[in-house]
């Protein structure tokens, strides 16, 4: 009877596993539908911009911290450190709007410390890496500062995840693609040179819960919708290097 168990929880295992290259070309192209809503949106702004004579492209280089928290881990406190970078294709809009669209790396997770003197011997660190890609509206508020926001789309290249026990990894498995909502608040300290501090938040579960967790009712709205799963938060402070190509010359009549 046993023997009989086993080979049915064995086959039923085999059958819900998805056929691996179908799973790849869906992967691939549900990742290529994403990346299309984001060059569309980019290519919209950009045609509301073509009548303005300053409009043009500039790159903006940029590296920084990242202060990070995963919500819905029972582990509380940006205590996990990440490092973030990558080049901001900006396009101007007019006198005070651009848009950024980004190419980043961005080291994201959890972390929270054994403290033996407390008797507390439970450890738990995720390191999470992605390629990420911002799309964000830039508002100049005067000449000094500005605010950005606007979503991002992030796919996971690979992760870690550590407890006291051992390693975890592939046990329960994380979402590929992050889809995160961004907001910030930036100086100009040099001419070519801001810095900006950003928050930035998954609003969908980078890891769903169970199907019997996600059965318990919220009666607060919010709530039922920010408890399906484990969701990025992080504070970002980055340092950008503003690089405006030189405007042509009109030729001489």
């Amino acid at each position: 009877m046993d023997l009989v168990i086993s080979f049915n929880t064995k086959l039923l295992s085999k059958l819900n596993q998805p056929n691996k290259v179908g799973f790849f070309w869906y992967k691939q192209i549900r990742m290529f539908k994403y990346l299309s809503i984001f060059i569309f949106i980019f290519s919209f702004f950009k045609s509301f911009s073509q009548n303005e004579k300053k409009n043009i492209f500039s790159l903006k280089p940029f590296a920084g911290l990242n202060a990070c928290q995963i919500h819905g881990d029972n582990f509380s406190g940006y205590k996990k450190l990440g490092v973030t970078g990558g080049i901001i294709l900006n396009t101007t809009l007019n006198k005070r709007a651009s848009i950024d669209l980004g190419f980043t790396f961005s080291q994201k997770g959890s972390r929270k410390n054994q403290n033996q003197e407390k008797n507390d011997f439970t450890f738990y660190r995720v390191n999470l890496n992605y390629i990420e890609i911002p799309l964000l509206l830039n508002y100049k508020l005067n000449e000094k500062y500005f605010a950005t926001l606007g979503p991002s789309l992030a796919y996971l290249i690979n992760y870690t995840e550590d407890t006291e026990i051992g390693n975890w990894n592939d046990v329960y498995p994380f979402n590929k693609f992050e889809y995160g909502v961004n907001v910030g608040l930036g100086t100009t300290i040099k001419n070519k040179v801001d810095i900006e501090v950003r928050s930035a938040n998954s609003f969908l579960p980078i890891r769903n819960y169970g199907v019997i967790a996600n059965k318990v009712f919220f009666p607060n709205a919010v709530a039922r919708f920010f408890n399906k799963g484990l969701y990025n938060n992080v504070l970002s402070v980055l340092l950008i290097y503003k690089i405006k190509p030189k405007p042509k010359s009109e030729p001489k009549q």
